[in-house]
């Protein structure tokens, strides 16, 4: 499915996490979503929404240097 195609309480993947479609703001191609699991909301790139779980091995933004690792003085 690409974004035009996607309509409210559709049920997707993001990433490998199922989740459920709240909103869609076509003109910056987001979504509002929720885990199927869970009340919270959060707004996702419909780009990065599929019909199946993404499985494929993925580095996390931590082991880069995130903001755990940020020694700089504010």
């Amino acid at each position: 499915m690409r974004d035009m195609d996607y309509k409210i309480n559709d049920r997707t993947f993001f990433i490998n996490k199922e989740v459920v479609i709240l909103k869609i703001i076509p003109t910056f191609q987001l979504a509002e979503v929720r885990y199927v699991c869970s009340f919270t909301s959060f707004m996702v790139d419909v780009n990065a929404l599929s019909e199946t779980a993404d499985e494929s091995s993925s580095l996390s933004i931590k082991l880069l240097g995130g903001l755990e690792n940020d020694t700089r003085i504010y």
